[in-house]
């Protein structure tokens, strides 16, 4: 009797073993795969997106005239407190901890080997604190013939980035990835059961080192065109939702200032995604911070860190909704509280937010006397109203603050400054009109509620 039961026992459990079995089997590959690989348990997850903070190391400059030079050509990126800014940020994520930190692309001034090492030797640690850092190239990182040193008045070149040394120096991306594509440095993570976050090199290198300036257009190459598509079905097979992050733009963010912005193959990368409800795309490229939205595909711009106010996303994913907010480092902030921990000497790092809108107005009106004066136009007292206005609209427009009323535009256009660019300048005419107003989606936050 006493074996008879033993039979009947291990029969069930044969038969439960079976079937427990033959689950697994029927089940997807992909569903399977994604749930092995899932990086972080269930709930709210907070991921930081950085992009565009071309950092340069320290160890490659002086005050010299060449980096003076430089410095010159920055279109107001701050490039003597980097190290500062860079650090600032660590020290904020430290405290208040996200999940992960996303760069999007041109983490460094021009590809400089030595200055992507200082860069992740600086951010190292949020890996300590278990702070995941997932990168992807910009057009300025792989095989930048402008890579260089600034030594008294010459420019020496210095060691580039190759593809091989990019997955070496931020290699979280690559160990953590659910699949990498064949030809490039684009990979996915399985974030968790809601999520897939897919993120695409879109940018034009050479194999090896390079001595021409850096390729601003970007596109996908049909190998990772492939390969996209195989990770959205998969996406879609897991029952998750698929979030890009890229460097160029899918959408046209200004109608004057494109080119070599979009994607080459934009139309067919928005044709591609019109299949798989993708709820945003993440991007850098232009510096400006700008949210919008064209037939069912949002795309959020997040402004540079290099410039006006240190932005950066903060991209919120709740079960059923992601929320993406604006946020700003105060690097004069962060200098007083340490100062302030160790007694020491004031500093001008005290004055940082100042002095980097400063940096970026000043921009804006060495633009517009170099246009003016092209024309022929001398007088101060014309040109500087018209410098004054494009400066602020120009920082307005590149931090997102451009959502003007209808009767704030005509206030300004009733301004002498617009009246002389009005009559001298059809360029910087056309350029307040688009940045005066934006009538697209605002560029400071947006959420959408997601459905199973």
């Amino acid at each position: 009797m006493k074996h008879r039961k033993k039979i009947i026992i291990l029969s069930v459990f044969l038969s439960s073993l079976g079937i427990f079995l033959l689950a697994k089997m029927l089940c997807s590959p992909a569903e399977s795969s994604a749930k092995e690989t899932q990086l972080f348990s269930e709930g709210s997850r907070n991921f930081w997106i950085l992009t565009d903070v071309h950092f340069l190391a320290s160890e490659l400059h002086d005050d010299g005239k060449a980096f003076a030079f430089i410095k010159g050509t920055a279109a107001g990126k701050d490039l003597d407190y980097q190290q500062e800014s860079l650090e600032a940020f660590r020290d904020k994520a430290l405290k208040e901890k996200p999940d992960g930190v996303i760069i999007t692309g041109d983490l460094t001034l021009n590809g400089e080997k030595v200055s992507a090492e200082k860069m992740a030797a600086i951010l190292a640690p949020l890996k300590k604190s278990g702070i995941k850092l997932y990168c992807i190239p910009g057009n300025h990182d792989i095989h930048d013939g402008w890579a260089r040193k600034f030594s008294g008045d010459t420019q020496e070149r210095t060691t580039q980035i190759s593809p091989e040394d990019f997955k070496k120096i931020f290699p979280d991306g690559y160990q953590d990835a659910l699949a990498t594509a064949p030809d490039d440095l684009s990979y996915s993570l399985s974030i968790n059961r809601q999520y897939r976050f897919l993120m695409l090199d879109s940018n034009v290198y050479t194999r090896d080192d390079s001595s021409a300036q850096p390729v601003t257009r970007g596109q996908l190459r049909e190998s990772t065109l492939t390969w996209l598509k195989e990770q959205l079905e998969e996406t879609k097979k897991a029952g998750q939702h698929a979030l890009l992050f890229i460097h160029h733009n899918l959408l046209e963010h200004n109608p004057l200032v494109n080119k070599g912005y979009v994607l080459d193959n934009a139309a067919e990368v928005k044709e591609l995604l019109k299949d798989y409800d993708v709820p945003a795309v993440f991007s850098g490229h232009i510096h400006a911070q700008d949210i919008m939205a064209e037939n069912k595909l949002t795309e959020i711009v997040t402004s540079s860190y290099a410039i006006i106010d240190h932005g950066y996303g903060v991209l919120h994913l709740a079960p059923a909704k992601i929320t993406y907010e604006r946020e700003t480092v105060s690097v004069s902030d962060w200098a007083a509280q340490k100062i302030a921990a160790v007694g020491g000497a004031a500093s001008p790092l005290t004055d940082h937010n100042i002095y980097l809108r400063d940096l970026f107005l000043k921009d804006g009106v060495r633009m517009t006397y170099q246009e003016l004066m092209n024309k022929g136009i001398y007088d101060q007292k014309i040109i500087d109203p018209a410098a004054d206005l494009v400066a602020q609209v120009n920082l307005d427009y590149f931090q997102g603050s451009d959502q003007r009323t209808t009767k704030a535009v005509a206030s300004l256009k009733a301004q002498a400054g617009y009246k002389t660019l009005e009559k001298d300048s059809d360029f910087l005419k056309d350029y307040l009109d688009f940045a005066l107003q934006d009538k697209n989606l605002p560029d400071q936050s947006w959420q959408k509620t997601l459905h199973p």
